[in-house]
């Protein structure tokens, strides 16, 4: 009788094929996390939902923050309070992010992630401008050497950039 790897990873234990079902690390796209939390969220109606904490994963909440996509955010460092540096590796840094919901329906429908690791979606300021005309209400998440911006800053400031995600 066969059984898939995850059958097997889960009789005979994760580290024997290499299974490693949880989420220890941040060896995954961060941005993806974000956005499929997110989603989740809103599917689900959770006003609050607890995210890791990375630079990455800060810089796109932010931008979700100023464009309206979420109400707010806030950062909270859990651990202990002692300066020794063997401490500091103990302490966990998590992000809590309150959803936009009006009288219980979400004010934006979903947030699609468009770039993924293996495949970059980069674009020049003229398709830019195009992209501008056709997408209506949306708003186009870029990676730019200024930052993750939204397409709108990214044409007041004359630059392109990676497609991160769209957000409708």
């Amino acid at each position: 009788m066969e059984t898939s790897l995850t059958g097997k990873a889960l009789d005979f234990g994760s580290n024997e094929y290499g299974f490693d079902p949880r989420v220890s690390s941040m060896r995954y796209n961060s941005y993806a996390y974000v956005v499929n939390h997110l989603n989740l969220a809103i599917s689900r109606k959770k006003l609050r939902i607890k995210l890791k904490y990375t630079r990455k994963t800060h810089q796109l909440v932010k931008t979700l923050f100023t464009i309206g996509y979420i109400s707010n955010y806030i950062v909270i460092t859990e651990g202990s309070n002692s300066s020794n540096i063997t401490d500091n590796f103990n302490k966990k840094t998590w992000m809590y992010i309150n959803t936009v919901f009006y009288k219980q329906t979400p004010f934006f429908k979903s947030l699609r992630l468009v770039s993924t690791p293996s495949k970059k979606h980069t674009t020049t300021l003229k398709a830019l401008k195009v992209i501008n005309l056709s997408i209506k209400s949306s708003v186009v998440i870029l990676s730019t050497p200024y930052g993750i911006i939204d397409h709108r800053e990214a044409l007041r400031i004359g630059t392109g950039g990676t497609i991160l995600c769209i957000a409708s």
